[in-house]
């Protein structure tokens, strides 16, 4: 009896250890609970769409903060027209972005991302544009457009190879051709340069394009849009990254090392809005087709631009005012100091003794003798009568 009281001791004791191992487990198990479900959680494999739902959950940084929801259009609202190629684009969704929330403006895009200058067999743009124009009838038209350029160009006189003296010329005829048909169509014209390339080469190549492109549309008193220096590092070589509109470093460039990114495109359309949206009298924005004839932009030292005009001469009268003097001139006499002066220009007798008499010798002036007046003889006295 007293070894199965042993036994039987030994036997809850075994059962009170176990107990409190299972105990201390249970609560290892709980402390660690965060921990043990991060491990099953990445060595588990996830149902079928719960990683797509997760991701979707999870909050993502956009390329460009939100400028404000998009607005019903006015119905008298400015048309901003966009033509190029694939770079004009991307351009024509950067200002839809841009103005997306004002309701005074529309961007109508009409690109072609095929297109260039060089290729005429392919689309013409001299042919082409008049046809654009006539149909949206755009207030602005802003113009990129060079990308697809670098190739032979065929012309009446043969084939002309990249960058011949004969292609260059051609090149720069057909771009005046273009800036010559904005010209007639009477709006403000912009013509957006090219940004630099990754590829050397290909750099060079847009810098030629842009000194054209900066002549023909100045020739017609349009606005070049340099974007060169936005897209470019310190040197003014090619980057793919840069400060955005609100100065944040984002990649602006695709993996290409030509096309643009979201950050991108809004950027390139900054450099367009800054040019046709002006300061108005006081705290008012008006657009550069708003001002009335006469009036234009003007950069200021600065780089700001500001309305200027109209030039008024002050020797012509304003457009619609009467030529007629309001009374007539008075009638000169014949004979009189008056004629003799206005009319014949002759100077006038200077009066003797007064300050501008400068007549030597001086003439003698005759001063009449002043009256002698005589005091009155004084009053005799009264006679006094004798007493």
């Amino acid at each position: 009896m007293r070894r199965t009281g042993a036994n039987l001791g030994l036997f809850i004791a075994a059962v009170i250890l176990a107990s409190a191992a299972v105990a201390a487990t249970t609560v290892t198990v709980v402390a660690q609970g965060p921990v043990q479900r991060f491990f099953d959680r990445i060595n588990t494999p996830a149902a079928p769409g719960e990683t797509e739902v997760a991701q979707a959950a999870t909050p993502t940084v956009a390329a460009q903060p939100a400028r404000g929801g998009p607005v019903a259009k006015n119905e008298d609202a400015l048309t901003l027209l966009v033509v190029g190629d694939f770079m004009a684009s991307g351009l024509a969704r950067g200002l839809e972005t841009t103005y997306a929330a004002e309701p005074r403006l529309v961007v109508i895009d009409r690109t072609n991302g095929s297109s260039g200058i060089v290729r005429a067999d392919f689309y013409d743009w001299i042919a082409q544009l008049p046809r654009i124009l006539a149909e949206v009838t755009p207030d602005f038209v802003v113009l990129m457009i060079g990308t697809n350029d670098r190739q032979d160009m065929r012309t009446a006189d043969g084939t002309e190879r990249l960058r011949s003296p004969g292609w260059d010329a051609e090149y720069a005829a057909r771009a005046s051709a273009i800036a010559a048909i904005l010209e007639e169509h009477g709006k403000p014209a912009l013509w957006v340069g090219q940004p630099p390339m990754r590829q050397r080469t290909m750099s060079t190549d847009m810098a030629f394009f842009n000194s054209v492109y900066e002549a023909a549309i100045e020739a017609i008193d349009g606005i070049y849009v340099d974007v060169w220096d936005a897209f470019a590092d310190v040197e003014g070589r090619f980057t793919a990254t840069g400060p955005d509109i609100d100065g944040r470093n984002r990649t602006l460039r695709g993996e290409d090392g030509f096309s643009l990114t979201t950050a991108g495109r809004v950027k390139l359309a900054y450099y367009v809005d800054r040019e046709i949206r002006l300061p108005g009298p006081g705290d008012a924005v008006v657009f550069l087709a708003d001002p009335e004839p006469g009036i234009r932009p003007e950069v200021l030292p600065d780089g700001t631009r500001q309305l200027v005009g109209p030039v008024i001469a002050f020797a012509q009268p304003p457009p619609g005012a009467p030529t007629e003097l309001l009374d007539r001139p008075p009638v000169v006499v014949s004979g009189t100091a008056q004629y003799r002066l206005l009319v014949r220009g002759e100077s006038l007798l200077p009066v003797t003794g007064r300050a501008d008499d400068f007549r030597w010798p001086r003439p003698q002036l005759s001063i009449p003798a002043a009256p002698v007046v005589l005091p009155p003889p004084p009053a005799a006295p009264e006679a006094t009568p004798a007493p």
